[in-house]
């Protein structure tokens, strides 16, 4: 086999999926996200939480992939696993030829089933934050939204003022201090981590690269070194960024494996390479790193807790550990509910993209602990579109369940409240109605107020959906006359009437 042109082959279906993701982040809110979202379904922890709802097709074929040839996934399809990659080979031209030189590493197996563990005990409790603040796919999408996608909008505009007549401007989208705090400091952390130790985050912290670790040990095709033909050179050590190649058991820690190839391709004499192996042979040397009966408890302990977890998702299992704080963020459309958004949701940020009015953001309190960082409405800037349904089309792990426009239509996300002592009629004696003007579903009419000729809104709230549309536009400062409040289970309104209702004169105040 030649590895070389395997590894190129490699090389650019990874960079294919690390610009497609990338792109889909970018320009999503241009409407160009038909080919682009189709690449965040091809994730790991997206098609597990889907897994019963849409994703088994894709989580199933990542696991028989795995069980094939090893990590492909972490190698070819990951982008967090291709930027680090390519972070190694950047930090490498600014280093001595001795500095760049990878050497065996024993593996830190307490760390990773640990971690591993921890995620799997708040899955099966209902919470989903700890595996969507370490998944790969998720976080590399934070940084896309936060970092990348910003970076591409300041070029974009900047171009746009040389020649205004070929580039439109862009409106910058709303600026979310804590998550980006947070992408910058990932990122960072990834930067370094890959610079010096290669895909040390992979195999230490990383929980997919743990859980698909463990099922690559048992995988049928394995990098085997021949040791009639190995002279120990160390060429295949030095290249390896698993640092997971022991030359001196000539073994390699399947586990930790990436299958980048690298060690197959600068070896000379051919003596590793890909072997079926449908047993697994005990090495001939133990490491004395601890007892081999401690290493496979650990494993056996974190699977049976991941595995635990997909049977309490697969029964609908109700959360334990879910915070329980007043609900003051509106969960955007197809989120169905409060739970079930913390339940699904990784926060890899495809909605707040996709988003054209910007209204979905990072969420710091607004349902509690639990959900720090979830996508959460803010009617401050904008309003949720009648005719849009963005979000709910590009969600690869069905958080957000897709919806029709007729359906998103209906889809009481919130429901708004009329505070009469703050209506500019009421205390400026000024006429108004923009709430009226700018309600979707005719859920607000304007009614006579006092004796002149004023009017002040009455609210339907059986055909409200809670878009926003009146809380944005309402002028009444420094606090909204109108204003929409979350509903923790998402309801659905009845059908607005045709015509918008003429102002009908009543003999009392009709709240």
């Amino acid at each position: 086999m030649n590895y070389k042109i395997l590894k190129w082959v490699r090389v650019a279906v990874s960079l294919v999926f690390i610009i497609g993701i990338t792109a889909a982040f970018i320009f999503f809110v241009n409407r160009e996200s038909a080919l682009f979202s189709q690449f965040l379904k091809i994730q790991f922890v997206p098609s597990l939480l889907g897994i019963f709802s849409g994703g088994a097709v894709v989580f199933v074929l990542l696991i028989l992939l795995t069980l094939l040839f090893g990590r492909v996934y972490c190698s070819t399809l990951c982008p967090l696993g291709t930027f680090q990659d390519s972070t190694t080979r950047v930090a490498n031209l600014f280093k001595s030829k001795k500095k760049r030189r990878f050497k065996y590493d024993k593996p830190k197996n307490w760390i990773r089933y640990s971690v591993l563990s921890i995620i799997a005990i708040f899955f099966i409790g209902g919470v989903t934050a700890p595996i969507a603040w370490l998944d790969p796919y998720s976080n590399w999408g934070r940084v896309s939204n936060e970092i990348i996608s910003r970076v591409e909008q300041l070029l974009h505009n900047a171009l746009s003022n040389i020649f205004p007549e070929a580039i439109f401007f862009r409106s910058y989208a709303h600026f979310a201090v804590g998550s980006f705090i947070f992408a910058l400091l990932f990122i960072s952390a990834v930067i370094i981590f890959s610079s010096l130790r290669g895909r040390l985050y992979c195999n230490t912290i990383c929980p997919v690269g743990t859980l698909l670790g463990m099922l690559s040990k048992i995988s049928i095709y394995k990098p085997k070194i021949d040791e009639s033909k190995c002279n120990k050179c160390g060429l295949c050590v030095i290249n390896c960024k698993s640092q997971c190649i022991d030359l001196e058991n000539q073994s390699v820690d399947e586990s930790r494996c990436v299958s980048c190839q690298n060690c197959m391709q600068v070896c000379k004499r051919a003596a590793i390479s890909y072997k079926i192996s449908l047993r697994v042979k005990e090495n001939k040397k133990i490491e004395k790193i601890e007892p081999a009966s401690n290493e496979r408890r650990r494993a056996l302990i974190a699977m049976g807790l991941v595995g635990t977890a997909l049977a309490a998702k697969a029964i609908n299992f109700k959360p334990l550990l879910s915070s329980k704080p007043k609900i003051t963020g509106i969960a955007p459309p197809g989120a169905v509910s409060i739970d079930h958004l913390k339940r699904n949701c990784t926060a890899c940020y495809a909605c707040v993209s996709a988003c054209p009015n910007n209204i979905i953001q990072p969420a710091s309190m607004e349902y509690g602990l639990d959900g720090v960082l979830l996508p959460v409405l803010s009617f401050k800037h904008h309003f949720c579109g009648y005719e849009c349904n963005m979000c709910t089309t590009v969600c690869p792990n069905d958080a957000l369940k897709p919806m029709s426009i007729e359906d998103k239509q209906l889809s009481q996300i919130g429901e708004a409240q009329f505070f009469l002592e703050k209506c500019i009629v009421h205390t400026d004696g000024t006429d108004c109605g923009a709430c009226d003007e700018h309600c979707p579903t005719k859920a607000i009419t304007m009614v006579p107020y006092g004796e002149g000729s004023l009017y002040i809104p009455s609210l339907n709230v059986d055909i409200c959906i809670g878009c926003g549309g009146c809380e944005y536009i309402c002028p009444a400062v420094p606090e909204k006359a109108m204003v929409v409040y979350a509903k923790a289970v998402h309801g659905v309104a009845l059908k607005p009437t045709e015509d918008k209702q003429e102002k009908v004169k009543v003999d009392d105040f009709g709240f």
